[in-house]
């Protein structure tokens, strides 16, 4: 039911009659985070792993093998973390494999 049915009703039931010449206006759509989920993987993804590269690439010319090591295995579970937020069916896997780990089975 929309935002805009449900104050009608409401201002029905208490009586209240609508101003005569008033426009309402109400958003119809649904809200979702569609849009910047799909934006934030398709422009935030590749930033993030060009970064890291630069960061590998300098850290490995440099000689500075732990911080190569160190910056590596943060990006890999950085972009994991995203990789399992952004999708539902990978983020109850998860889940399921972690209850699986103390015994419960869902």
């Amino acid at each position: 039911m929309s935002l805009l049915a449900t104050a009608l009703d409401s201002a029905h039931a208490t009586g209240h009659a609508p101003i005569d010449g008033v426009i309402v206006l109400a958003q119809e759509t649904e809200v979702t985070t569609g849009g910047l989920r799909t934006w934030i993987k398709d422009n935030v993804v590749f930033t993030i792993l060009v970064l890291a590269a630069c960061v590998i690439g300098v850290g490995g010319m440099r000689g500075n093998l732990s911080k190569v090591v160190t910056v590596g295995a943060l990006s890999i579970v950085g972009l994991a973390f995203l990789a399992v937020s952004t999708n539902e069916n990978a983020a109850m896997g998860v889940g399921n494999w972690v209850l699986s780990l103390f015994g419960i089975q869902a």
